[in-house]
């Protein structure tokens, strides 16, 4: 058996932006920023729908925007609670803890995903949907578990443990209930997943810790 710990213990993001670029992240996600740049508050979507959703779920229908208007490059640090997963999307869909998103280089629509599968496979029933191009930053505790599933590939997650899943849908989700798993202490279900598609895990249990931040 060969164990070897891997990864630092608490991350930060830094972000160096050129003049005229911009970025976006969750609010209170901000640890110092260097003068010069501008930092505002933008809805995160539009519509009564969206807010409604937010209000339901827990998540902020604002995120902070960070512009660079000055001729020469500025600095702002991103903090979180223990580390950052970065995932690069080119227009797909990403299912996540609620709470989940951090920052993200581009703006990104951040949406409530009410799941049926995941509340049967005790995800919970209001998810965090993202939506978009460009690179997000998630948080995670501890050195994150990174699966690509081929079609067909199934594996069973405690779902505690997931952050998030890209390119997967409801119809790849299914509850695995076994009495077994009650008694050997992983809860009454776990949560069986068929690929295609990845699946980010934590090695920590990041539904004790996803939650927005205000």
């Amino acid at each position: 058996m060969n164990c070897k710990l891997v990864g630092q213990f608490v991350q930060h993001l830094e972000v160096t932006l050129d003049p005229g670029e911009h970025f976006y992240s969750e609010r209170g996600a901000v640890i110092y920023l260097e003068t010069g740049l501008q930092m505002d508050s933008t809805f995160n979507g539009s519509g009564l729908g969206r807010i409604l959703g937010a209000k339901i779920s827990g998540e902020s229908i604002l995120i902070l925007h960070v512009f660079n208007p000055t001729s020469t490059q500025r600095k702002v640090v991103f903090g979180s609670k223990f580390g950052l997963l970065p995932v690069k999307m080119y227009g797909e869909t990403m299912i996540c803890h609620r709470g989940a998103y951090v920052a993200s280089n581009n703006k990104m629509d951040i949406s409530t995903k009410l799941s049926i599968a995941g509340f049967t496979g005790g995800m919970g029933f209001f998810l965090q949907k993202i939506s978009g191009h460009g690179t997000v930053f998630l948080d995670t505790m501890g050195t994150p578990i990174v699966i690509n599933l081929e079609i067909g590939q199934t594996i069973e997650v405690d779902e505690d443990h997931i952050i998030a899943l890209h390119r997967i849908s409801d119809a790849q989700m299914q509850a695995n209930w076994s009495l077994r798993n009650l008694f050997g202490g992983e809860g009454l279900s776990m949560l069986k997943i068929t690929g295609p598609g990845t699946v980010y895990l934590s090695p920590g249990k990041p539904s004790a810790i996803f939650t927005p931040v205000r």
